[in-house]
This record gives structure tokens, sequence and C-alpha cells, in this order.
């Protein structure tokens, strides 16, 4: 009776727990067709179990319980495509310690604990701004567990992986983890034996992380390049290749690599170069921001991109100004050193940056695939707030925004064999889609202008997407303040925000106020800058001590901050 009564109530939970998908019609949205680049003007999109059903130019009768979407004068994309990212890599300055090691201050240990702590705050983050699939292009077996359990039990986007990297070399800071992003592989026997352990885990695809030098020339690895390009086609996978110098970049092709991850940069590219994409069918991942990222986080002269200080994990933005509280003395001497050759490195890393883009240009002139890849976890490129820079350096080399937006979403799902399902809109395909208010075409900049998110056929209010803690959205506060960034700064207020001195001197009474105040300190104070000491949080409250340097003087205070409904309702300051 007893076992009745459950099969009974189980039954009742099964019919009864709606289906996460819902059926939903789109009416009179203005479809971007990223193929050809026309505008379908005035469409109805249904939606039915996570897949695109119907697309027509007439009205559709909604079915029961259908959500109906009013996309008049609004536009609607594919979801877009981030082709490269790490997830073992947080993009903060103590993320790579084999780049700056600053373990001293916070144990390499910790960080790691950190990107596996932050990772559904990231997946959110990717969805709030369109990017419905991410592709993770080399890190530990944990990345498997991400894919299969993490991204599966929370709201994410689309996740693909590869194991670790197969390498010519391994940096030290990674040679003593139990759990590896990067193998050292030195033999066939062992890329064999490590390609068959990954095997298990079913990999999305592999990468080769080809690191030619002086002393380790690109012809001595191409044998293992060789070999592992094999087993991963046998086993109907694509390879990935790192390869950043053109000689090692058409030795990768010539060996087996279907996608290349990185541009060329270290020479102008040749004839031959682009009849090796093409007779190949190569996907080409410029990735153009990340080289340049490194140098400005050492520098601590980031763009603070409003991207970056509105929608980038603030305690992973935090840290670029964590630099500037040590002396050369007390940094790396390595950083000490650009910190004195400042104009030199620049000067390397702006004709770099100019190799890549006139490259990017040729490529995709010549119809070599292209597909939209940020890098994303590496020092100063920040998980998700990355993807618009990329987009905007891509745009620096010349190619159209067309040719962007296929990268964002054909190009990538064709390049990694997924465009069956993803990157176009059509009938069967799934419903991952973003309405955007403006119409990118005619600039790129409004794919910023996301107005709904539908993934797998569920719509995503993108005001609910991102739902930060009392600590996060002060910081987001005081990096915007570092920033000096008035938009982003005011944005964490209320509109009825009071600031008072302690104990109950109102000097500030409304955001209009709040912003006229600070309007004219962020103009006349070039090298602001407010340094935490120490942090309390208590349910809404958080107390900072903060250590603020006004021009050439500093000055102490703690600040009491208040949140309610998301935002900084009331401040007091003890002085």
């Amino acid at each position: 009776m007893k076992i009745q009564l459950v099969l009974i109530v189980l039954l009742t939970f099964v019919i009864t727990t709606p289906n996460r998908a819902q059926s939903i019609i789109i009416e009179n949205i203005n479809i971007i067709d990223v193929e050809s680049g026309k505008i379908k003007k005035n469409k109805y999109i249904a939606i039915e179990n996570q897949k695109i059903s119907i697309i027509s130019t007439k009205k559709i009768t909604p079915f029961e319980n259908t959500k109906v979407i009013n996309g008049i004068n609004k536009f609607i994309i594919p979801g877009m495509i981030d082709s490269h990212i790490h997830f073992f890599q947080t993009g903060n300055i103590y993320t790579r310690p084999d780049a700056i090691d600053l373990t001293s201050i916070v144990p390499y240990k910790k960080e790691i604990q950190f990107a596996k702590d932050i990772l559904t705050d990231n997946f959110r983050r990717y969805l709030r701004l369109g990017i419905t699939t991410i592709m993770d292009l080399g890190g530990p077996f944990y990345n498997f567990k991400i894919r299969d359990s993490i991204a599966k039990h929370n709201l994410s986007p689309n996740v693909y992986v590869t194991g670790p990297l197969f390498s010519s070399y391994q940096p030290k800071a990674f040679s003593k983890l139990k759990d590896t992003p990067i193998e050292n592989i030195k033999s066939i026997s062992e890329a064999t034996a490590l390609f068959n352990k990954m095997l298990v885990s079913k990999p999305d695809f592999i990468k080769i992380w080809y690191i030619a030098s002086k002393n380790n020339p690109a012809e001595n690895y191409y044998p293992i390049v060789e070999h592992v390009a094999e087993l991963t086609h046998k086993n109907n996978l694509k390879l990935a290749v790192h390869a950043t110098q053109l000689k090692t970049a058409k030795l990768a092709i010539k060996a087996g690599a279907d996608i290349l991850v990185h541009s060329v940069s270290d020479t102008l590219i040749d004839p031959e170069f682009i009849n090796l994409l093409k007779k190949n069918e190569v996907t080409y991942i410029p990735t153009l921001i990340v080289s340049k990222n490194y140098g400005k986080g050492f520098l601590t002269k980031l763009d603070n991109h409003y991207q970056d200080l509105t929608y980038a994990n603030p305690m992973v933005y935090r840290s670029f100004t964590d630099l500037k509280q040590f002396s050369n003395k007390e940094i790396p001497e390595r950083i000490a050193t650009l910190r004195e050759n400042q104009d030199a490195y620049i000067n390397r890393i702006n004709a770099s940056e100019s190799i890549m883009l006139k490259n990017l240009k040729t490529i995709t002139s010549s119809g070599v695939n292209i597909a939209t890849g940020t890098d994303a976890g590496n020092i100063g490129t920040v998980h998700a707030s990355s993807y618009i820079q990329e987009i905007e350096a891509m745009q620096r080399s010349g190619i159209s925004n067309l040719d962007i937006l296929k990268a964002s979403t054909i190009n990538a799902a064709r390049g990694f064999g997924l465009s069956e399902k993803l990157g176009t809109i059509q009938k069967g395909k799934i419903a991952d889609l973003v309405i955007l208010k403006n119409n990118p075409l005619e600039n790129i900049k409004n794919i910023n202008s996301v107005d709904m998110v539908i993934k797998n056929g569920e719509v995503l209010e993108i005001d609910e997407l991102i739902k930060e803690t009392p600590e996060q959205l002060i910081q987001r506060q005081v990096n915007a303040y570092n920033a000096r960034d008035l938009d982003a700064f005011i944005n964490t207020y209320s509109d009825d925000i009071k600031i008072y001195n302690f104990p109950e001197q109102l000097i500030m009474d409304g955001k209009e106020q709040v912003k006229e105040r600070f309007a004219k300190m962020f103009q006349n104070t070039p090298n602001l800058y407010c340094e935490i000491k120490n942090r309390m949080v208590l349910g809404n409250k958080v107390i900072d001590q903060e250590h603020v340097r006004f021009g050439n003087k500093y000055s102490d205070v703690m600040a009491i901050y208040e949140i309610k409904n998301g935002v900084i309702s009331k401040v007091t300051f003890v002085r």
C-alpha cells in the first residue's frame, strides 16, 4: 500500500511538474539573416520543445499556455558564440602565476578555487550579454565536470570543452598540480596515453599548444602534432591548435589542424598560408585583445571599458588596481622592468596588433571562415565582458559588421561542427536567440542593446540574470570610482540615495546631487584612487575601511553602505 502511494505521488509530480522550456511566439520581429546580411521584416517565430518550429510572414495562432513577445521595431539574431575561453582562469591579475608570480599575495590554490567558485556567476554574465555558447579550449580534467554536471544543474550557456592541452612545454607553475591544464608531451607514446585518458571523458574537441622557439623549433614537435591530429580525426573530433607564428601555423595546418585559435602575429601572412587555410577548410579565431590585455594588466592601465565596469565580475576586476599598492621593490622583477620601459613595451604590443589586424582583413577578404573568440580568463580578458571588446578590435581591422556578426554566430558554429543546430535562425534549430533593441548591421555596438535572451526555448529576463551580492555591488562601485567613470559609478545607487557624515549629518540627497558632486571630483582629480584596507559584510550592509588618494593627499575613512533592491540606498561616512 505504501509503495502504491509513493508511485502515485511520483507520477503526479512527473505529470504536474512543468517542462522548463516554454511555448513562445515572437510577433513582428525583424530577423537578421547572418548569412546573407538581409533583414526579414515583421516576421513571426514560434518556439516549441526548445526548438524553432515555425517562421512565418503571417500571424501565428498561440498554442495553449504560450508566451507571446511583441517584437515590433526590434531585431533578433542567433545566440552568440565565444569560441575561445578558459574556465580554469578568472581573468584577474593572479590567474597565471607563470606570467606574473604573485602567489605570495594570493596562493595559487586559492585562485584555482576562486575560478571554481565564480563559474555559475560567469555563466549568467555570458547569457546577460547574449552569449549562449562557449568553448573552453584547454583546461584540467575538471572541465568535464563543468560541462557534464555544473552547467547542466545551473542556468548556463551551451558548454563545450576539451581537457588538458598537448604541449611542447609545461610552465613550471602548473607542473605540481594534480589536475593540470597543460601537459608536457615529449613523445608519441605520451601523446597516445593522454589522448586515451581524455577520450574516456568524451571531449568535444582536442587542443595542442604548439609553442616554438629558437631552442625548440616547430619542426621538432611536428611528429607529435601530426600524431595527435590523426588520433583526433580517427575519433571524429576537431583539432584546435595554438600557433602564433606563421611558420608554426603552416605546419599546424599541414599536420591536420581544423581550427587555429590565435592570429599570426609575427609577420604578415602570404598566399601560401591563405591557400592552406582554404584548402583544408580551417577556421581562424583572431583573439586580438588577449596579448595586449596582459600588458595593460601588468601596467595597471586597463581601458576601464564600460562592459568591464558594468558586467565583469567586480571581484575579478578589482585585482587590477592591486599592483598600484606595491613599489618596484615589492613586485616581480619582470613587472618592475616593464614599468621602467613602458613606451618600448607598448610600441612592441602595438606593432604586433597592427600585424594581426592586417592579417585578419586579408584572411576575411579571402573567404576564410572566421570565428569570434576572446581567450577569456587570461589576465585582463575577463569572462563575458571582454566579448564586445574583441568585436570592437575586429572592427578596427576594417572588416564589415556583417563579417563580425557571421564570425560570432554561424561561422563559429560551422567551425566547431555545430551548424546543423546552432548559428542561424531556422526551423528545427535550437531556440538560442537574442532580441536586440537596435540593428547591429548599422552599428556593431548595438549587440549591447540586449532586450531579451532566449536559451533552449526559455525566455530569460535580462534584469534577473546577474544577481550580485552586496559585496559585489560595493566593489563594482569602487571599481567605477577608481576608473572615474561617472555613469558606471552612479548606476550603483538608488534614485533616492542619501549620504551622511556620521552620525546623521545629511550631505547628499538623491542621485542627481550625488552625480553632480562626483562629476566635479572625477574631472578634477585624475589620480583618484580608493584602496580597501578591510571589509566586513553583515547582511545587506558592507563596511569598508578605505584609504583614499586625492591628488597628493590621502584620507582614511570608514564607509557603511546599505543595499536595498540591488542598489546602494544609504551611505554613512565615519571620518
